[in-house]
C-alpha cells in the first residue's frame, strides 16, 4: 500500500519514508482541481497545444510568465500567476529539502507514451527524488516493487523498446499525433501499454495506483540508491494534465 508523506509533517518525516518503503515512493494529498486559486490559469493552459518547459535557472513566477505570455497572451492570470508560482515554489523547497539541495523544475503539459512503460529514473549523484504533481489528470501514477518486476525479462524488453519509445515521445510532442495512429504498426506493444500487462510484470495485484489528482514522490535510482519502478496510466493520453515536474539530487 503506498504511504501517504505530508508537508506539513516537513521533508525530513517523508524521506524516512521513502527509505523505508519497498514501493520507493509516497503520495501528497492535493486539493483537486476545481478547488485550486489558480484553476482557470490550470484550464486555460490544458486548452493549448503540449508543451515542455524547464524552469533552469528562471524562478517560478519568471517561468511561469514565460509561458503565460506565450501561450495566453501578454498579462493573462496575473493574479493565477502569482499562486501557481508561490505554490511551485513551496514544493520545490519540500523536495530540496529531501537533500539539503536546490531542486529543478519542469512544467509540461504532453503525453509521453513511453511513460505507460514501467521504468526508472536514473541520475549519478548519490541521491535523489523526484515530485510529480499533475493536475487535471484523469488517473494516477502506478508504481509496484522491484521485486515485482522479472530482471532479464526487463532488461531484454528495454533493450529493445527504449529507443524506440524516445523517438515516439518526440513524435507525439513535436506532432500532437495520437500513439494510437503513430504505432498502428505495433499492435502488441500498444496492447501492453493500454493494458497494463507487460511480460515481466510477475503479479498485476501488486501495482499500487497514485490517487488521482494527488501529487507523489518517487526514488530515483542512483549508485547507492534504489529506483522506484513506476508508469503513467494509459487512460491519461488524452488528459495529461499540468505537470509540475520537480527533482532533486545530491552527491552526500
Amino acid at each position: 500500500m503506498l504511504a501517504c508523506a505530508s508537508l506539513d509533517a516537513g521533508p525530513h518525516a517523508a524521506r524516512r519514508q521513502l527509505d523505508g518503503s519497498a514501493l520507493g515512493a509516497v503520495e501528497l494529498a492535493r486539493p483537486p482541481l476545481d478547488a485550486l486559486p489558480f484553476r482557470a490559469l490550470v484550464r486555460a493552459l490544458l486548452t493549448r497545444p503540449g508543451f515542455k518547459l524547464d524552469f533552469n535557472r528562471l524562478e517560478p513566477d519568471a517561468a511561469i510568465a514565460l509561458v503565460c505570455d506565450r501561450l495566453l497572451g501578454p498579462g493573462s492570470f496575473m493574479p493565477e500567476r502569482a499562486l501557481l508560482a508561490d505554490e511551485i515554489a513551496t514544493l520545490a523547497a519540500f523536495a530540496g529539502g529531501l537533500v539539503a539541495g536546490r531542486a529543478s523544475i519542469a512544467l509540461r503539459t504532453y503525453f509521453a507514451p513511453g511513460d505507460t512503460v514501467w521504468h526508472v529514473d536514473r541520475v549519478n549523484e548519490a541521491a535523489a527524488f523526484r515530485l510529480l504533481w499533475p493536475i487535471g489528470r484523469s488517473a494516477g501514477m502506478r508504481v509496484t516493487p522491484a521485486s515485482n518486476i522479472d530482471p532479464v525479462l526487463y532488461r531484454a524488453y528495454m533493450h529493445r523498446e527504449h529507443p524506440l519509445l524516445c523517438a515516439l515521445d518526440t513524435r507525439v510532442l513535436r506532432t500532437g499525433a495520437d500513439v494510437e495512429a503513430l504505432w498502428a504498426h505495433r499492435p502488441a506493444q500498444l496492447a501492453a501499454m493500454s493494458s497494463g500487462r507487460f511480460p515481466f510484470v510477475l503479479d498485476l495485484e501488486q501495482e499500487c495506483e497514485v490517487s488521482p489528482g494527488a501529487a507523489s514522490i518517487h526514488r530515483i535510482e542512483t549508485p547507492v540508491q534504489s529506483g522506484s519502478y513506476h508508469r503513467s496510466s494509459w487512460a491519461n493520453r488524452r488528459a495529461p494534465g499540468l505537470q509540475i515536474v520537480i527533482t532533486a539530487v545530491s552527491d552526500s
